[in-house]
């Protein structure tokens, strides 16, 4: 039995949730072993309770369940954030999700902004490290002014980058180093040295590194020279959001948080609670309650999700009727369409058989 945990969490995560919810119905009807539960952590449970992600709860997200399907957190009721930092922040880390891929899969030609390029011609993964980098929440406040932190340990760095040498062998897929070695001589030099003394044992993937900045640039103008993306966790959120647009807008973009087998945190072996996997878009607070939100990265992130646990023809199937509906001229208000968040989830599961 496949156990899933569900988190819609904030704003219009438990809006895109609802129109989630019934593809792994179709799923199980399928006679997949599945089943899941709600959890109720967020704001609304914060303010109510008090409780963020207590360390009980953790410890049955990661012993009693194979995955997490998760929504959105973030609320303008609590400042600075807390509740966020405290259930999403925590969860990729205390899992040891190092790994943030965020696959740039166009599905329509009219979704890609750029001139003359096809969706067909854009296959762009980014694999971004999860834990770590200026994400680290380590700062102060100075009589001076401010200091943030970055943290880059060799474990970390060493994980993601086998992760994403890994999959562009099995893509057959150039893989580019974004950095800035060059002003980051210590955090992003040891990214360098890594990766430079990883390339020999992938002899099959034509790699290199490019600084960041360049990197955005050539992706706007050249997209199809690229394939998968390393990058650490803040250059990788950058250029992943600018992936989104390429998609159609960040309610299209679909995202994963995995473990990685090798990691020698667990010895080799990880948590039986492997991958959290959510749209990208985050809580949207200015829409939530609208019923404007766009499902589509909610319904993606979950074929992302039934891949990962080994049932790939299921997960083609989602994105296939995902696709179709798209092509058909399903839309929501974000890709110029009239739909609803009900009438655009019902459009992108109706070929699901």
């Amino acid at each position: 039995m496949v156990r899933i945990a569900v988190i819609p969490g904030d704003g219009i995560g438990p809006e895109v949730m609802t129109e989630t919810l019934p593809v792994l119905e179709w799923a199980q009807g399928r006679g997949l072993d599945l089943e899941w539960e709600h959890f109720p952590h967020g704001a609304d449970h914060f303010l109510s309770t008090g409780e963020t992600l207590s360390d009980e709860t953790f410890m049955r997200l990661r012993d009693g369940f194979d995955a997490l399907l998760f929504g959105a957190v973030g609320d303008p009721r609590i400042p600075g954030g807390r509740h966020a930092e405290e259930i999403l922040l925590r969860l990729r880390k205390d899992l040891h999700l190092r790994v943030n891929q965020r696959p740039c899969v166009p599905l329509m030609d009219s979704l890609v902004p750029l001139k003359g390029v096809a969706a067909a011609e854009i296959h762009i993964e980014v694999f971004r490290e999860n834990t770590e980098g200026p994400y680290c929440l380590k700062g102060e406040f100075t009589e001076q002014g401010a200091t943030d932190f970055a943290i880059h340990t060799e474990t970390a760095v060493s994980c993601l980058l086998r992760a994403a040498f890994e999959r562009a062998e099995t893509l057959g897929a150039p893989l580019t180093l974004a950095h800035k070695a060059n002003v980051m001589k210590y955090g992003h030099g040891l990214w360098m040295r890594l990766f430079q003394a990883m390339q020999p044992e992938f002899p099959a993937v034509r790699s290199g590194a490019m600084h960041a900045d360049a990197l955005l640039c050539a992706l706007a103008q050249r997209p199809r020279d690229f394939g998968v993306i390393a990058a650490d966790n803040f250059i990788g959120d950058l250029i992943s959001d600018l992936l989104a647009a390429f998609q159609g807008g960040m309610g299209m973009a679909a995202s994963a948080n995995l473990a990685v087998a090798g990691d020698p945190v667990f010895g080799g072996r990880p948590f039986r609670c492997g991958g959290l996997f959510e749209p990208v878009h985050g809580s949207a607070p200015e829409i939530a309650g609208m019923g404007i939100a766009n499902p589509a990265g909610a319904i993606l992130s979950t074929a992302l999700m039934l891949r990962h646990l080994g049932w790939d023809e299921v997960a083609q199937a989602v994105e296939l009727s995902v696709q179709q509906a798209l092509q058909a001229g399903a839309a929501t208000r974000d890709l110029g369409g009239v739909l609803t968040t009900a009438e655009m989830g019902r459009s992108l599961r109706t070929g699901l058989h």
